[in-house]
């Protein structure tokens, strides 16, 4: 299994899972792969699922194994943490009964802090306090360093948070950060529970400030001038500039474009700063160097080439070659803020835009103005450096500062559903399941405050097409808890009925079906919402990269997305990112 724990570590939830499962349907049921696969789903925010297969596969009753028990700790947890009022503190005091069932059986810190915290949400901070202070007078072990090290510091960091002492868990967190200080992943984990403990107890979370990983960062600018250099006449101190906000802010993780000029000296001077980059392109490569790059001096290919290797990782909005439509250039710059603020989540620090920018208001549907107006609706911070450079000429302008009358599409949040388990289900189950699951769907569609602009179905598909990404959202969660609300077996259906969300935000083309005379939704960007859906565990929804990154732009008090891996690649599609959807 030391493939499947790798995959778990990289994130990559999905293809873990795929293998765990795989390993059970050939009947290898070790309690490792079983809890393997039950923790993949509990990761991947398919929770009702997970307890699911937690039961079915008889990890409920295990005694003698610390992960089994800790798994259906955590479960309870998830639960619990999702739930408010009567459920929220039932669940929270049965995590803490399995909590304290680890730490009383197999002793160890995990279990016995976990269980004090569990104590705190299910309303208790006396008990909280109690059991907190018995986990630190365990002795603390000698000789660890590193992870192991940090996370022993971490979790008496929280049990003096829990006891009130804000001094000494300080302290604590300075300690173990020293050991592990580039385990930003265990950093965040524990940013997150210490931060689950400062709103049970209505404590400033100001104090965690110090601890919190390097900043992500959005990019952008001005193509510079037309000659290539970039550097010379009104840009003499730019990159000075540049290099002293990337310190001020402390910014590890930037993502932006790579067109010649600003873009390109902000990609040097984050790659020199030993800062992570991250390249989002609007279109395919070729035409990419060819609109944005090439034509703007010679002396711009090579350093494009250089950033572009040296880059973490690279995306495209679109792989389609530039056809003149600079609405794909707005979208790539909203793509690469979402990616920003998402990995900012993940990491639970800040995110904040750094931006060149000549004060001139937008010349069309994309440019600094439009990225900056998009950023500051979102109520983050900007850093903005001034500038000042003649206009471009007009056939030197694609995409950034482009022509105003360059458009063709509309971008708008897709939704495609199906019902796991609709192709088993007899005929004399068909009428049933149209009148009880389908009509349940209608209901809830028919109740949004902002219902789909356009909606297709065949058979248990559904398609469903919204004006912006929230109204996306909200109707998404609604389906699931709606379809969570019926009882199936009641109604002569399978009880394993489990819908099913994939979504996607990107342009369309909004035409009319020739041959129906009906309005339609199509291109590229429908087919890669569709490709989502087949993925996505029962009783889920799963969103696109760009959905995940205009949710968490906008909406990050209602949403959390978390990243779970990637689809399968099919019929020459490629694989893409995708993330669970969930309420904050």
């Amino acid at each position: 299994m030391s493939d499947v724990a790798a995959l778990i570590q990289r994130g990559e939830i999905l293809a873990a899972y795929d293998i765990a499962h795989a390993a059970l349907e050939t009947g290898q049921t070790s309690l490792e792969i079983a809890n393997t696969a039950v923790l993949c789903l509990a990761r991947a925010n398919a929770i009702d699922f997970a307890r699911s297969e937690y039961v079915r596969l008889g990890l409920d009753k295990v005694r003698d194994d610390p992960a089994s028990i800790a798994l259906g700790a955590r479960l309870l947890k998830d639960v619990a943490l999702a739930a408010v009022g009567a459920r929220r503190a039932a669940f929270a005091r049965a995590s803490t009964r399995r909590y304290g069932e680890l730490f009383a059986h197999f002793g160890g810190l995990y279990g016995a802090v976990n269980a004090a915290t569990m104590t705190l949400v299910a309303g208790d901070p006396e008990g909280a306090r109690t059991l907190a202070s018995r986990v630190l007078d365990l002795s603390q072990p000698i000789g660890p360093s590193g992870i192991e090290a940090y996370y022993d510091a971490a979790s008496r960091a929280e049990a003096h948070l829990l006891t009130g002492d804000v001094a000494a868990a300080q302290a604590m967190m300075a300690r173990g950060l020293a050991q592990a200080p580039d385990s930003f992943t265990a950093h965040a984990s524990t940013l997150r529970q210490l931060a689950i403990i400062c709103r049970e107890t209505g404590r400033d979370e100001a104090w965690l400030a110090p601890f919190r990983p390097p900043v992500c960062a959005h990019f952008t600018g001005h193509i510079l001038d037309a000659v290539g250099e970039g550097t010379s006449g009104a840009f003499e101190g730019l990159r000075g500039e540049i290099d002293r906000r990337l310190r001020d802010h402390r910014v590890g993780f930037a993502y932006g474009g790579l067109a010649a000029g600003a873009d390109i000296v902000f990609a040097e001077a984050v790659l020199e700063a030993g800062a992570e980059l991250h390249v989002v392109l609007p279109v395919n490569r070729e035409s990419f160097i060819a609109t944005s790059v090439a034509p703007f001096g010679e002396g711009w290919l090579p350093r494009f080439e250089r950033c572009f290797g040296r880059a973490a990782s690279v995306r495209y909005a679109s792989q389609d070659p530039y056809l003149g439509d600079d609405q794909v250039f707005a979208y790539a710059s909203q793509f690469a803020m979402g990616c920003a603020v998402l990995r900012a989540q993940t990491l639970s620090t800040e995110a904040i835009q750094l931006a060149i920018w000549d004060g001139r208001p937008p010349a069309g549907p994309a440019g600094v103005a439009v990225d900056l107006a998009y950023w500051s609706a979102g109520g983050r911070a900007s850093s903005v450096i001034d500038c000042v450079r003649p206009p471009l000429p007009v056939n030197l302008s694609p995409g950034k500062d482009g022509d105003p009358s360059r458009g063709g599409r509309a971008m708008k949040a897709m939704l495609f559903a199906d019902v796991k388990g609709f192709g088993a289900l007899r005929d004399d189950q068909i009428p049933g399941f149209f009148e009880i699951v389908m009509g349940q769907m209608a209901r809830v569609v028919e109740a949004l405050d902002a219902p789909p602009r356009h909606l297709e179905t065949w058979g248990d598909g559904l398609f469903l097409v919204f004006d912006a990404p929230v109204d996306a959202a909200v109707a998404a969660l609604r389906l699931l808890e709606a379809h969570r609300r019926l009882n199936l077996k009641e109604q002569g259906l399978p009880g394993g009925l489990g819908l099913r969300i994939g979504g996607h935000y990107g342009p369309v083309h909004l035409r009319t079906n020739p041959l129906t005379r009906a309005p339609a939704v199509v291109g590229a960007h429908v087919v890669v919402a569709a490709r989502i859906e087949p993925d996505v565990a029962p009783g889920s929804a799963y969103v696109s990269e760009a959905l995940a990154g205009a949710l968490a732009t906008f909406h990050g008090d209602r949403f959390r997305c978390g990243y779970v891996g990637r689809t399968h690649g099919r019929k020459g599609f490629p694989a893409t990112p995708i993330f669970n959807l969930a309420r904050a």
